[in-house]
């Protein structure tokens, strides 16, 4: 079946531009009602779903700390050669991780410093990126010395008077 482009709404005075605002309004009106009522029926769904496995979930939580318990104590005798072990089940196990902190009355503030200090800008992330709000308030030559220009175009936008509309519908 061969394809059909649809013919596009064209408005050619202000009854026309006004009629398609208001129709607009209305149909933001109805999109505004169906999402709500979705994110009520995914809100309840949600709160019931919650309700349902919290036993279950704190059952889960319960074994689970059981089983961190238990292999903590007999940790010598299970992992001595090993840092996991297959149960059938599933696995239980030790992962080997590493954190850094500060050190006892040391702040992160004085870590950057030192690091500044002995050169060690590998450990200091930054991000520079343009600041185009204050580029805004130079002036042209400014900008044309940095590479930059000035566009100045107009960019179409309707928005709905909601408060007007609602007032008007009741």
């Amino acid at each position: 079946m061969a394809r059909k482009k649809p013919a596009p709404v064209i408005i050619i005075d202000l009854q026309q531009a006004e009629g398609a605002m208001a129709e607009i309004a209305e149909l933001e009106r109805t999109i505004s009602t169906i999402e709500n009522q979705m994110n009520e029926v995914i809100d309840n769904a949600r709160t019931r779903a919650k309700e349902a496995s919290a036993e279950w979930i704190a059952r889960r939580n319960e074994l689970g700390n059981a089983l961190a318990v238990f292999a903590q104590h007999h940790k010598g005798d299970l992992f001595a050669k090993r840092k996991s072990m297959d149960l059938g089940f599933g696995t239980i196990g030790f992962r080997q991780s590493t954190s850094l902190k500060t050190e006892r009355k040391v702040t992160v503030e004085m870590v950057l410093e030192r690091c500044r200090n002995y050169g060690f800008s590998d450990a200091i992330q930054t991000k520079e990126s343009l600041n185009k709000q204050a580029m805004h308030d130079w002036p042209d030559e400014r900008l044309a010395t940095v590479g930059m220009v000035r566009q100045v175009k107009d960019d179409f936008f309707y928005e709905i008077h909601k408060q007007d509309l609602d007032t008007q519908a009741a």
